[in-house]
């Protein structure tokens, strides 16, 4: 009897026409937010966090530290992008389901513990 090892799906970036949707359906005011959004959509698969900074993404998209921390709080008001989890006080970001249409991924809450230990007992 063979086995077959089911096949692992890859990660999946964005296409051209959903990157050139989100565009036209954000509809955003600000320049910084746009970038922003754009880092966001194109840095990493859809579904995963971007582990950058504010001061990293503002330093590769041409923003301040302040801009580009300003347009994340925004955006993630507004539900295009949605908080991942927190680390040392920096909170890391994943598109939102109104930038992806995807089924929203709960957020982790501020003090849920990061794994559960369990004792197993010998009967």
């Amino acid at each position: 009897m063979t086995t077959q090892i089911a096949e692992t799906l890859a990660p999946r970036f964005m296409e051209a026409a959903e990157l050139n949707d989100l565009l036209l359906r954000s509809q955003l005011k600000q320049g910084a937010d746009l970038k922003v959004l754009m880092f966001f959509a194109t840095a990493v698969p859809m579904g995963e966090p971007v582990r950058s900074t504010a001061t990293d993404i503002g330093r590769l998209v041409g923003l301040s530290t302040t801009s580009a921390s300003r347009s994340i709080g925004r955006l993630a008001e507004n539900g295009w992008l949605q908080l991942a989890y927190s680390a040392v006080g920096s909170k890391f970001y994943r598109l939102g389901t109104k930038a992806t249409g995807l089924p929203p991924v709960s957020e982790p809450e501020d003090d849920a513990p990061l794994a559960t230990v369990r004792h197993l007992h010998a009967s």
